[in-house]
This record gives C-alpha cells, sequence and structure tokens, in this order.
C-alpha cells in the first residue's frame, strides 16, 4: 500500500506539474501528452542508457546537441527566468503606473486564452460542482497577481523576488496540511532558513532609499520611505500566500479533471476585472492620485509603449515554461525558476545606483537554498520511487 502510494507522487501527470507553477508564469495551453523526462528523454532525471552510437561518440557536434536536449528542460526554465526577470526590471525604471500597463497585458492575454478555447471546443462558462472552487481560486490568485504588480511599485525587485519565493515553502506547508502528506526534515529546514532568510530581507536599512512623498507607479501616497517599504513588505508577502493557496487549489481542481485552459481562463478574466475596476476608481476617485487622467499624457508615450509591449512579451516565458515542464522533473523546474532571485540581485547591482548589502544578499541565498532544499529533497523522493519500480 505504502509502495503504491509513493508510486502516484511520480505519476506527476503534465496537469500536475502545470499545477504547481507560479500562476504569473503558468501557460493556458493543456498538455495532455506525457512529459518526456518519464521516457528518459531530455532529463537530469535519470542517467542515459549507454548504448550509445558510436558515430555520435565520435562526433563533437553530435554529442554536444545531444547534451543540449538532454537539459532543454533546465536551458529552456533558465531562459524562461531570464526574461520574465529582465522584463520586470526594465518596466520598474520605465516609471509609468504599473497596473495600467498590466491591465493591456491581461486584455491580450485573455483574447489569446479565449481563441484557444473556442478552437478547442470547451466550454467556459459551464456550472457544475467545481465553479465555487474555480471563482475561489481565480480570486485567489488573481490577488497574488495584483500584490505582485503593487509590491513592484514599493520594492526593489531583489526584495519583491525573495519574498515572493517564499511560495514554494507555504506551498509545502499548505499541502501538508490540506493533502495530508508527512511532515519531513528537509521541510521543517526549509522553513527554518525561509523565516531567517525573510527577517534579513525585512530589516529596515536593507536597500534604504529616499523616495518622493508620492509614487506614480505605486498609486500610494505615504509620507515616510519606511512606510511605503513596510507596505511592500507586507503586499508581497500576500503575493506569496495567495499564489501557494492557488497552487494548492489547482492541484485540487485538476484531480477533479478541470482543464488548465479553463482554470486559467477564468483566472485572467477575474485579474482583468479587478484591475479594471481598481483603475477605474483610482482615474476617477482616488484622492491619493495627483494626476489627472489624460490619455495622451498617460499611455500615448513612450515610456508606456515600452512598458507594455514588455509585460506582454511576458507570454514568452510562459509558453518556454511549459516547454520546461514537459522535459524536466517538476522538482527542478521549481529549483531553476527561483534563480529569479539571483538574475534580480545581479541587475540590480549593475543597472542601479541602489546596491544590495550584506545582510540583503544573506536573506536571499537563504531563501534559495530553502527553495533548492525542498526541490532536491522531493527529487531524491522520485527518483528512489522508480528505482523500485524497475
Amino acid at each position: 500500500m505504502e509502495k503504491r502510494r509513493r508510486t502516484n507522487t511520480i505519476d506527476s501527470s503534465p496537469q500536475e506539474i502545470l499545477a504547481g507553477l507560479d500562476p504569473l508564469l503558468q501557460p493556458f495551453d493543456d498538455q495532455n501528452d506525457n512529459p518526456e523526462y518519464l521516457n528518459h528523454r531530455s532529463s537530469v532525471f535519470c542517467i542515459p542508457t549507454t548504448d550509445i552510437d558510436e558515430n555520435i561518440r565520435s562526433s563533437f557536434l553530435r554529442k554536444s546537441l545531444s547534451y543540449i536536449e538532454r537539459f532543454s528542460g533546465i536551458i529552456y526554465s533558465l531562459i524562461a527566468s531570464l526574461l520574465f526577470t529582465c522584463s520586470n526590471f526594465i518596466i520598474k525604471q520605465l516609471d509609468v503606473v504599473l497596473l495600467d500597463v498590466f491591465l493591456i497585458r491581461f486584455v491580450i492575454q485573455g483574447i489569446i486564452s479565449l481563441i484557444f478555447i473556442i478552437y478547442k471546443g470547451y466550454h467556459p462558462f459551464t456550472f457544475n460542482s467545481n465553479s465555487l472552487l474555480i471563482f475561489i481560486r481565480s480570486l485567489i490568485a488573481a490577488t497574488g497577481s495584483l500584490c505582485f504588480y503593487i509590491a513592484l511599485s514599493l520594492l526593489s525587485l531583489p526584495d519583491l523576488t525573495t519574498l515572493r519565493y517564499t511560495q514554494v515553502i507555504w506551498t509545502a506547508i499548505l499541502a501538508l496540511m490540506i493533502f495530508r502528506e508527512r511532515i519531513t526534515r528537509p521541510t521543517i529546514l526549509a522553513s527554518l532558513l525561509t523565516l531567517i532568510g525573510v527577517i534579513c530581507v525585512a530589516q529596515p536599512s536593507f536597500l534604504f532609499t529616499k523616495l518622493k512623498s508620492f509614487n506614480a507607479t505605486s498609486q500610494v501616497s505615504l509620507s515616510k520611505p519606511d512606510e511605503q517599504r513596510l507596505l511592500g513588505m507586507l503586499v508581497a508577502l500576500l503575493c506569496a500566500f495567495s499564489t501557494s493557496m492557488s497552487i494548492v487549489l489547482n492541484k485540487k481542481l485538476l484531480e477533479n479533471k478541470v482543464r488548465q485552459s479553463i482554470i486559467m481562463f477564468h483566472f485572467i478574466l477575474l485579474t482583468f476585472t479587478i484591475l479594471l475596476i481598481t483603475q477605474t476608481y483610482y482615474w476617477t476617485f482616488s484622492k491619493t492620485n495627483q494626476q489627472k487622467f489624460q490619455i495622451e499624457k498617460i499611455y500615448f508615450t513612450k515610456n508606456f509603449l515600452i512598458a507594455t509591449i514588455l509585460a506582454t512579451l511576458q507570454l514568452i516565458p510562459m509558453v518556454l515554461s511549459q516547454k520546461s515542464i514537459k522535459r524536466e522533473h517538476p522538482s527542478i523546474v521549481t529549483v531553476i525558476q527561483a534563480s529569479d532571485i539571483l538574475f534580480a540581485i545581479i541587475l540590480q547591482n549593475i543597472f542601479s545606483i541602489n546596491k544590495s548589502n550584506k545582510l540583503a544578499l544573506i536573506g536571499s541565498t537563504l531563501v534559495l537554498t530553502s527553495i533548492v532544499i525542498v526541490g532536491v529533497h522531493k527529487l531524491r523522493q522520485d527518483r528512489t520511487t522508480v528505482e523500485e519500480n524497475q
């Protein structure tokens, strides 16, 4: 019985792998074919067979191509993380109203998602026993996404990225509570490291910057920089927790045979609705807004156009993420995605006048280490299961 239960963990369907992805990087496509890593064709998950053609051995080019194919899942995931982090870093520097930018991005993403659903012949608004759970999951995921964009305007990208990736630990803890999984020592150690890392990142002097009393991109009027930073920290942690909840609920929906594309369509639709309401209130009724709503000065500017293009191009990392999870074990994909933290730190220290201090680097390193611990532990469990089944 124990062996069968462990086997179910490795029979990770592509849908279950998709469920574990951050909604910000989750593709809306359905993945019905088996992931290639189960066939040992393109993954570091298993050692390749030794009966390799001698011609391939003798050819450096073919040998290099074979290694590229084997590590293609990692390569796709790394490129996705790099593009996602770089685009967010550039968008943040453009000094535009971020929620307006991502409102347009979700319009485009929603149209693409709807076209895909119509092409597949699905019925996205069929009411059944899963409808309420889909709505709850969409609301939680939309909250997490909205918090990410707000925190992006309040915090430096390394701060936000580090706090956001605490979602890996939150997800592990929630899975223990909801799916009754057994708590393990690596999970406990990773949780402690994450807690210490968050404390290091949240220290008041960390990347302290003097900000104006009003920041157009944040839509928030605060009298002191430390108040803005504290708000950003709380919003970023809410983003991480909401993302974890949405991941767990996504797994539950996929267990109930709800298609990933339907789940993502409802998430996109609800996120767009919330953004539309939020921005309508901001430009019409908000007392913190010191600007007048003028389409020419807000939307028809070079910076806003560049930001919108970059936000829309974030659909490319979504496609690359889907390719990576077909080719690589989900634990490895999770660890590779956490390279966002490293990319954010590198960009911040090269292109920004605000450099990371030692305590900031320690906090980010601890969070990244906790993610590696969880990922390696899961990978070892699954490899052991495969070996027992062979």
